[in-house]
């Protein structure tokens, strides 16, 4: 068979050579296959494979990583080693070191070395070695850009002195060093950083004496290393040092390759040309080689065959090969516009042919990236309904707005900002915690995923008491299944054939009966419930109508963790509550209701973003707009204020909640608590408000599922009319105590708290196991002696100061509950964990807490210890505790206790150094803490239960307890069930399983289902449809695969739910498919495409770059240059594409190589060239912040932040100021040390900043002068920061108020011009002693030096846009008179663009620079690229440009400028901060195009003007102190929801907002084009723009020829200064080679050097 079907590929091949000859007679070449080639760079060097991979231990565990180094050092390397050899080494290395159970390790090195995760890293302490060179003056060369130090390898340094020599590193060195804190201020280089290396000390330092930090800068392969490392270890292990390592890493010219990022190619729309008909420059030249075409077929399906297999087999067919390829594809690319009916089942179309295909997974991600040229074949694919159907039962649980989810372990993974390094990161975690558990005995892995899997919902008896019904019906019902008209369609019936399934299926439970109630406890006092209702009004509204009946419990009562009653301009939550009701009551009802709580919202966002709670005036406005809108029989928002109506419902409700205690906490933390939510009093855990309607879902199918069993007792009938029936009955029956389920009264707080620490962990601090085991091993246990062969499911711990009296008294009550019998299936035990360890010892020689000391020796003897003798102890303590307050010594307890233990025992004598490392485990390990308000927790098989601050007795905390003690019982019965039924464990005795079991509960507690955890965990329905399953080869092609540590593979599966036309799914399939197939973790993938479509849904071709292997070269060894690359092939050669980046948020990048217009591809005109090549550089990583004002609890809108650099290659200092939305900053950074500070000035004089010291406690704070901010990451996360304001300056603006700063500005003015009075007789007599600094050339002298700078921006994108911004530059420099500065956004444009305009401002004399700002995460972003760009013209005007730039004129790129830009400077604004020119009025013949003199925008207007934002000019001063900025950006976020809003971006959002943020109107003259204006006006225009033209569509170039007169001169001049310089490059090229050959040539580096080979005559110039 095998031999056929090579015959019948060898067949086709022959076709296709017969084929390709006609094709090629025929003269066609658009089957030519080419392709884009994109890589993104780092703006530093390269960094060791070794050293990456130390830090990657580094971050595992630290005796590992002293391990790897110690090792490493050994190797006998010698200077030619390779990338390759250096990188085998260190795997090879890396499996020797690791145990056999961490051996999996090395598979995530291999990843992080492909990825370069710890190259920041490497590359942070590279600069903290160079800036500590410079500082002290360490000999060293840095010719070619490398370090050498003469002495070979390293030097120390302690406090300020530095050593060199070796043979100098001894004992005496230390003895005499006075030793200072390592977080000094006073040297940046002696204090110690959280990622250094500290050696392990062997000997507890108590912190009575301090010791000196000795820091090691060296090369690990170094002698230097070898002789000190071993000295230095010695001193640290005997507590005579502090011991830390930096490498010295040499400098490297060569990048690193960067991945993690994707682009998209977008179809540009060529309604307007807007191509540069200029000529293409020469190729590029990369690394001095011409770049060079390589055929590489992707491994993808064309037509049913997989060419990088063919081309595999037979290589030399290659060209053939992929000529025929690409005959097939254009065949399949032929552009043809999809009709709407052929549109229509696209989406099912395409998940069909993913799910047919021989690789799902991989067809995924091809028809998402390459869907525009597949759609036309994809419409042909006959329609499978049954599919059809499976998906559209599918959606009806996936919400509308779920277009991709991805879960591993049922871990929720956020999908918008993942990057691979996240993701890698994220499996190993979930990798160790599945490993561990499996681990304990080993566990198959099928136990370890039904444990996790297994679910025990606690029902609540949510019902009204006949007091509360008396007052009134606590519930608000918002609909009724049965009776609404919404719920027509859905099936009347429930069907028994329905009820006998096992699992329900989607449609299910879609039916008319109230058969599943969900209450929403609403609490008006929190802010998240007007974040809720939207959610609530779309499932009851909206397009995904939930199938239950929802009713919703109000409280209005104050409560401790809010104070919005007692704050006077926050409306009390009853009020709020009142006023929300008598909407709905009205004829408006839920429309309107919920209508209310949207205007709620988007004012509160608007106004008072930082309130928590709602403003009289911003209630007043959401009622406003109810009535405006929707009109409705409410009379007056005082009638609803003061409205009795509901005071009895919102009684009855408050009344029911305090009952039932829902009021109470979800976890110890929180304080902000989402709403509660259950459904037939089952609660339901839902992780965030977004998340609750599909959350929601789940918890239905399983109630109902859960609900059959009643229906087969006849408890439930399908006959059941009442609406009310269904839930009484459901939450009235004995059935659920009957079969074992939790049903409780009430929803205790203790609960509700679920919280857990570990018994036993796989612990990266190998010290920290052992002392833990230490405590934690051979505990003396309790049981009950009449049943000592029960199976100890619970293992209870009271952790506690047992020399406090509440701790003894619990402990006491829970012996006797032993005792008694009440205890089942337990064991009990008690550890020490003090308040205060270090109050051991008194002042006067006494012993202190003598209690816990006994109770930490306890367990050494346990034989000679019953419960009844430690019950009689502890009772005659607690008879009288003044007793043990008298006791001085150990001797006096041990004698009351009666114990046999003698006072001279060897662990009596050591009972301070345990009872000090069990409060050290207690507090390390296992994170408990004690105080005087919670002097004790009790753990229940690992889960934390700490007794309330206050309690009637004892007895009452032990009743609330043994509801814990029930839950916790059923679930260890469940698991001890699945460890009995394990076919790998080998012991299966009563105690080995108990023993187990305890662990094992504690372990998937603490991993899985921790209360405050920030890890999410979700379910999905088992009566969803999974689409494919994707089961990676169990060959990896790397190292060992994860798998090989054990017999049984660990317990991974990812699960995707993926819409495929989904931006996000383009780079979340490729990532999903590569680490599933490196790591060998299967995937589980329910498609979730739109059932019907009316347009393309994609109009992109995207291309992710990761690679999760490293490759070198095998004639060098070295690191491939092109690996990782992102190559785009399939892409039409006809159609012009954009290029724009998809990075992640923390990344600035730029384009350093590129030799077309990325802006303008077209594939056809690379000629005979194959590969468009492009090369970007990572130019910053992006801090991103929030500041706050702990003053007033509010974001320090305009302070002026500071980032200045300590040790990194940018030396520049960044400045920025604080937004008021959401005290946002941003700064510039790259890898390395940096401060962060408050700017000198007004922002210092007012503000301080601050840290706390306890970031556990936020109580107190302290004023820090500075914050350190260490940037050794790729990926940078969201940081905080909180200042406070100054004595006296509680109520100073932080930005200076206008009237003030006029007031400045006149003094200055005046003040200048007296100086200029005094300076005129000073020049005209003395002469001017120093002249002033010129600007670049003699030309430069032409613009008037006493004249204030005047600012221009503009933005360009694509080589013609840069031809209209060079023409632009040259008219406005041709007509102005005073010096010019330009500033251009940098995103976009082209290197050559960026090299030509330094020679250009040289020329003209003008200065220029160019910024940036990255798009913050909160702000709702654009996807096209025009429209970022923008964007960028109006929303970060106030935060673009440095603090001291006063005002800005924007110019479009495209205009020319007639008149002197200082007469638009100078003009005067009256009082706005903006000025625009409104659109001309006199061109008749496009009047049909003035949209804004009709419907919306003229009544919006209502007689303002609508103005052009071509030129534009923006007072930054007033423009800051208004905060308009911010307006505008709140305004666009609001506005930019709704797609179709704001067509013309950077227009219609000033504009629109010109009744807040005032605009001044410009003369007319100032902007004509052709468009809007008549020929008339012409001749009296400043500025000419070359508006598109809607009737015409006539190119901008042939407009520009024809309109403006000097445009040919200006261009002309610009083509020959730019020829100019690329002749003056050719030459200084030329003369840098000759230099090169010259054998004695060196380069000059004084003045002295210089006049020395000048002629006498040059020399007076001089």
């Amino acid at each position: 068979m095998t031999k056929i079907l090579k015959l019948f590929v060898f067949l086709l091949i022959i076709l296709s050579n017969v084929l390709l000859l006609v094709v090629a007679n025929e003269g066609e070449n658009s089957f030519s296959s080419k392709s884009i080639q994109l890589s993104l760079v780092s703006n530093w060097g390269e960094t060791p494979s070794y050293l990456e991979a130390a830090e990657f231990l580094h971050n595992q565990d630290k005796s590992l990583f002293w391990k790897f180094i110690e090792e490493f050092n050994k190797i006998d390397f010698n200077t030619n080693y390779s990338d390759k050899i250096y990188y085998e080494s260190t795997i090879s290395l890396m499996k020797s070191i690791l145990s056999s159970n961490t051996q999996f390790l090395t598979e995530f090195l291999s990843i992080d070395l492909a990825m370069r995760t710890y190259s920041p890293r490497v590359e942070t302490y590279r600069q903290l070695a160079i800036s500590n060179m410079k500082l002290n003056n360490i000999q060293h060369s840095t010719n070619n850009n490398t370090i050498t130090l003469y002495n070979g390898g390293g030097w120390i340094q302690i406090k300020n002195k530095i050593i060199t020599d070796s043979n100098e590193v001894n004992e005496s060195l230390f003895k005499d060093v006075v030793v200072v804190d390592e977080n000094s201020e006073d040297n940046e280089f002696i204090r110690l950083y959280e990622f250094d290396h500290i050696y392990p000390s062997l000997t507890q330092n108590t912190g009575s004496s301090p010791i000196p930090v000795v820091i090691l800068y060296a090369d690990v392969k170094s002698e230097f290393f070898k002789l000190v490392h071993p000295k230095l270890k010695q001193f640290s292990q005997m507590g005579k040092i502090k011991y830390c390592l930096r490498y010295v890493v040499q400098e490297s010219n060569q990048k690193l390759n960067l991945q993690g990022y994707g682009y998209e190619l977008s179809i540009k729309n060529l309604e307007y040309k807007v191509m540069d008909d200029s000529a293409i420059k020469k190729d590029i030249i990369i690394d001095g080689v011409k770049s060079k075409t390589i055929i590489n077929i992707p491994n993808e399906d064309v037509q049913g065959f997989n060419f990088h297999k063919l081309q595999k087999r037979k290589p030399e067919l290659t060209s053939k090969l992929s000529t025929f390829r690409s005959y097939l594809m254009a065949k399949s690319q032929e552009a043809k516009e999809l009709k709407v009916w052929e549109l229509k089942d696209l989406g099912i179309q395409s998940a069909q042919k993913i799910i047919q295909s021989g690789d799902p997974l991989r067809s995924l991600e091809y028809i998402s990236q390459k869907f525009p040229t597949l759609s036309n074949s994809l419409s042909k694919i006959t329609l499978n309904e049954t599919l059809k159907t499976v998906i559209e039962s599918n959606q009806k649980i996936i919400p509308p707005t779920t277009d991709q989810t991805l879960l591993l372990n049922g871990r929720l993974i956020d999908t918008n900002e993942l990057s691979p390094i996240e993701l890698s990161r994220i499996i190993l975690e979930e990798y160790e915690h599945s490993t561990t558990i499996q681990q304990q005995g080993p566990l198959s892995s099928k136990t370890v995923q039904d444990i996790l899997s297994a679910q025990l919902p606690i029902r609540i008896q949510l019902l009204p008491s006949k007091e509360e019904l008396e007052l009134n019906d606590p519930f608000v019902t918002l609909n009724n299944l049965e009776l609404d008209y919404v719920y027509r369609q859905w099936e009347s019936k429930l069907q028994q054939s329905v009820l006998d399934k096992s699992v329900a299926s989607p449609q299910d439970i879609f039916i008319r009966k109230n058969l599943l109630t969900t209450v929403i406890v609403l609490d008006w006092n929190n802010i998240n419930t007007f974040e809720m209702i939207p959610e609530i009004q779309e499932m009851v509204q909206g397009n995904s109508l939930a199938p239950t009946r929802f009713q919703l419990l109000f409280n209005t009562k104050s409560t401790t963790s809010s104070n919005l009653d007692s704050t006077s301009h926050l409306i009390p939550a009853r009020d709020l509550a009142k006023v929300f009701l008598t909407i709905k009551n009205s004829n408006l009802g839920n429309r309107g209701a919920f209508f209310f709580i949207t205007a709620l919202n988007y004012f509160k966002k608007m106004y008072i973003p930082n309130e928590q709670g709602i403003t009289r005036s911003v209630l007043s406005s959401s009622f406003q707009a109810v009535l405006q809108q929707m009109g409705g029989s409410v009379r007056s928002l005082q009638h609803a204020l003061t409205n009795s109506d509901f005071d009895n419902l919102l009684e009855s409700s408050n009344q029911l909640i305090e009952r039932l205690e829902l009021n109470s906490p979800s976890s110890s933390t929180t304080t902000k608590t989402l709403p509660k939510v259950f459904v037939n009093g089952v609660q339901v855990k839902y992780s965030n408000i977004e998340q609750l309607s599909f959350d929601l879902l789940v918890s239905l199918y399983d109630e109902f599922d859960r609900l059959k069993p009643l229906f087969k007792e006849s408890i439930l009938s399908t006959t059941t009319t009442s609406s009310s029936q269904f839930y009484e009955t459901i939450l009235t029956t004995s059935y659920w105590k009957d079969n074992n389920y939790p049903f409780f009264k009430k929803l205790n707080s203790i609960l509700s708290n679920e919280r857990y620490s570990h018994l036993t962990t796989n612990s990266k601090n190998r010290n920290q196991e052992i002392d833990a085991q230490n405590v934690l091993k051979n505990l003396l246990y309790f049981r009950n002696n009449e049943n000592k062969d029960e199976q100890n499911l619970l293992n209870l711990i009271v952790i506690g100061d047992f020399d406090h009296y509440n701790t003894r008294d619990i402990s006491l009550e829970l012996l006797r509950q032993l005792e008694k019998g009440n205890l089942k299936n337990s064991k009990l035990t008690f550890i020490s964990n003090p308040i205060d360890v270090n109050s051991v010892v008194n002042t006067a020689g006494n012993e202190n807490q003598i209690f816990g000391k006994l109770i930490s020796i306890l367990k050494h003897y346990g034989k000679k210890l019953t419960p009844q003798l430690v019950i009689e102890f502890f009772e005659k303590v607690q008879s009288d505790p003044t007793i043990i307050d008298s006791f001085k010594t150990m001797k006096q307890i041990i004698e009351l206790s009666g114990f046999d233990i003698a006072t001279n025992d060897v662990w009596v004598a050591q009972s301070v150094n345990l009872f000090k490392q069990s409060s050290k485990v207690c507090k390390q390990y296992l994170g408990i803490e004690s105080s005087n308000k919670s002097p004790l927790s009790i753990l229940v098989n690992g889960r934390i239960v700490t007794p309330p601050q206050s309690y009637d007795d004892v007895s009452t905390f032990i009743e609330d307890f043994k509801l814990v003690l029930e839950i916790e019982t059923l679930k260890a019965k469940k698991t001890f069930e699945l460890l009995n039924s394990d076919p790998i464990l080998q012991d299966k005795s009563n105690l080995k399983i108990s023993d187990l079991l305890n662990k094992v509960q504690s372990l998937v507690g603490y991993y899985y289902h921790q209360g405050d955890s920030k890890i999410l965990r979700k379910r999905i329905p088992n009566s969803l449809s999974i689409s494919f399953n994707h089961k990676p080869s169990t060959t990896l092609t790397t190292s060992t695969s994860t798998s090989a540590s054990s017999n049984e593979a660990p317990p991974l599966k990812f699960l995707m739910i993926i819409n495929p036309f989904n931006k996000v799914s383009q780079k979340l399939v490729p990532m999903v498919r590569e680490f599933s197939n490196k790591l060998n973790i299967p995937v589980d993938v329910i498609l979730n495409p739109p059932v019907s479509l009316s347009e393309l849904p994609l109009k992109t071709y995207y291309t992710y770059v990761i690679k999760l292997t490293s490759e070198f070269n095998n004639e060098n060894g070295g690191v491939l240059y092109n690996q990782p690359l992102g190559i785009a092939t399939d892409i039409p050669e006809d159609r012009v594409v954009t290029l724009a980046l998809d990075i992640p948020s923390s990344w600035l990048v730029q384009p350093i190589i590129a030799k077309y217009d990325l802006d303008n591809i077209r594939l056809k005109d690379l000629g005979d060239e194959q590969v468009l090549t492009a090369v970007y550089e990572l130019e910053n990583i992006v801090i991103e912040g929030s500041a706050n004002d702990m003053t007033t609890d509010n974001a320090p809108a305009g302070l002026e932040l500071l980032l200045n650099p300590i040790s990194t290659q940018n030396n520049k200092t960044q400045d920025t100021i604080v937004m008021n939305n959401f005290g946002y900053y941003q700064l510039k950074s790259n890898p390395g040390i940096w401060k962060l500070t408050i700017a000198p000035g007004r922002s210092s004089d007012i503000m301080d900043m601050i840290d706390y010291p306890n970031q556990k406690e936020k109580e107190t704070f302290v004023i820090v002068p500075h914050r350190l901010v260490v940037i050794d990451s790729l990926y940078q996360s969201l940081s905080s920061l909180s200042v406070v304001r100054k004595a006296g300056q509680e109520l100073r603006p932080i930005l200076q108020p206008i009237d003030e700063y006029e007031k400045q500005k006149e003094q200055e003015k005046e003040q200048k011009l007296k100086q200029n009075s005094s300076g005129f007789f000073s020049n005209l007599f003395g002469g001017q002693k120093n002249d002033e600094k010129s600007l670049t050339t003699a030309n430069s002298g032409k613009k008037k030096s006493n004249l204030d700078t005047i600012h221009i921006f503009s933005v360009a994108s694509g080589h013609l846009y840069e031809r209209f911004l060079k023409i632009m530059m040259l008219s406005v420099v041709k007509n102005t008179e005073s010096p010019i500065k330009f500033w251009f956004l940098k995103n976009y444009l082209s290197p050559g663009f960026k090299e030509f305009i330094p020679e250009m401002a040289k020329e003209y004399g003008f200065e220029y620079e160019l910024v940036t700002y990255k798009w913050p995460w909160w702000l709702r972003k654009q996807t096209e690229k025009q429209r970022i760009i923008w964007s960028y013209k109006i929303l970060f005007l106030d935060v673009l440009f440095p603090l001291d730039v006063p005002k800005i004129i924007f110019v479009d790129a495209d205009q020319v400028v007639r008149t002197d830009m200082k007469e638009l400077w100078d003009m005067d604004l009256h009082g706005a901060s903006l000025g625009y020119t409104p659109f001309c009025d006199s061109n008749k013949d496009t009047e049909g195009f003035r949209f804004w003199k009709s419907g919306y925008w003229r009544q919006h207007l209502a007689g303002r003007s609508y103005h052009i934002s071509a030129l534009y000019v923006v007072d930054l001063v007033r423009f800051r102190r208004l905060a308009a900025g911010d307006q505008l950006r709140a305004t666009y976020d609001q506005l930019s929801r709704d797609p179709n809003s704001l067509a013309n971006l950077d227009q219609d959002l000033p504009n629109y907002l010109q009744h807040y943020v005032r605009i001044h109107s410009l003369p007319q003259e100032w902007l004509w084009c052709e468009t809007w204006c008549d020929q008339e006006s012409k001749s009296k225009a400043k500025t000419i723009d070359l508006c598109n033209n809607p009737l015409t569509k006539t190119p901008k170039l042939e407009n520009a020829v024809r309109i403006i007169d000097e445009w040919t001169t200006l261009d002309n001049e610009a083509k020959e200064f730019e020829q100019k310089i690329d002749q003056s490059k050719h030459h200084r090229q030329i003369e840098l080679d000759h230099q090169k050959q010259l054998p004695n040539s060196k380069p000059i580096e004084n003045i002295d050097d210089i006049l020395s080979n000048l002629a006498e005559s040059q020399k007076d110039l001089f």
